[in-house]
């Protein structure tokens, strides 16, 4: 009988938090439910207080700074980058994709399909969120440090602090799907400039995975990591819009880990 692995969240994440201790360079991208909205080449629209996702409109209580559109009739640049990013195959270059939790099984079935099947390099969007979250606070950010060369690609808004007041900000604008090709341009110029060994954390939505894709080839000495908005309190950035946030409410932090939601599953 053919085996079938399931990745296990916990033990996904000391996975990274190994190769950051050992300084092992690798990248780390994630397609989460805008990704997964273009690479179905469907509209989407993230403005604040509105959401257009899946042909409906939602409230959303997101900060201007995440903000975004996407429209397949002038948008095609970055589907396809993102394309290419979602079948890059190759040891090192690891993808979070939707899983049972998210209640996303036919966008983890896409997403492994375009991978060409299941290998140890496929592994969870919300790695560092939900079950994991304070884990990956106390026991894997704080490994930032051992890098002497940070970079940050983040909203111009963004001001590295703490443990990342040393970090070099790379800045870029809101919704940058309207410029894509000049900012992913600029943006490529900046870092292919990194000094060798340095730490590259990506808050830059669909952008990240480009980035990280488009580098992975030319520079295999650089550790690329999506932190989405997993540390936007070390950017000074809003950090009370997603549910993992530890500045929710008690009452909405117990719904939360009650919830199915919380804890992650392949």
């Amino acid at each position: 009988m053919e085996t079938i692995l399931t990745p296990d969240a916990d033990m996904e994440l000391s996975k990274f938090i190994d190769m950051l201790k050992n300084k092992i360079p690798f990248s780390f991208v994630r397609f989460s439910d805008g990704e997964i909205e273009i690479l179905r080449n469907r509209y989407l629209e993230i403005n604040a207080g509105k959401t257009l996702f899946r042909g409906r409109e939602f409230s959303n209580n997101f900060p201007i700074f995440d903000s975004k559109k996407f429209d397949p009739s002038h948008h095609q640049n970055i589907r396809k980058d993102l394309l290419d990013s979602a079948t890059l195959r190759e040891v090192f270059f690891f993808k979070g994709i939707p899983t049972t939790h998210n209640d996303a099984l036919k966008d983890r079935e896409l997403l492994l399909r375009l991978n060409g099947g299941y290998d140890l390099n496929m592994t969870f969007s919300d790695l560092f969120l939900n079950s994991n979250y304070r884990r990956y606070r106390n026991d894997l950010v704080p490994l930032f440090e051992k890098y002497q060369h940070i970079y940050v690609i983040a909203n111009f808004r963004a001001k590295p602090i703490s443990l990342l007041s040393k970090a070099t900000h790379i800045k870029i604008p809101d919704n940058f799907f309207a410029t894509y090709d000049e900012v992913l341009k600029n943006i490529m110029v900046e870092v292919k400039k990194v000094e060798e060994g340095s730490l590259v954390l990506l808050s830059a939505s669909s952008l990240s995975n480009v980035i990280a894709h488009k580098l992975f080839y030319k520079r295999r000495d650089v550790t690329f990591i999506d932190i989405g908005t997993s540390i936007n309190d070390l950017l000074s950035l809003d950090n009370g819009t997603r549910e993992y946030h530890d500045n929710q409410s008690w009452i909405k932090s117990f719904i939360y880990r009650k919830s199915k939601r919380y804890n992650i599953k392949w």
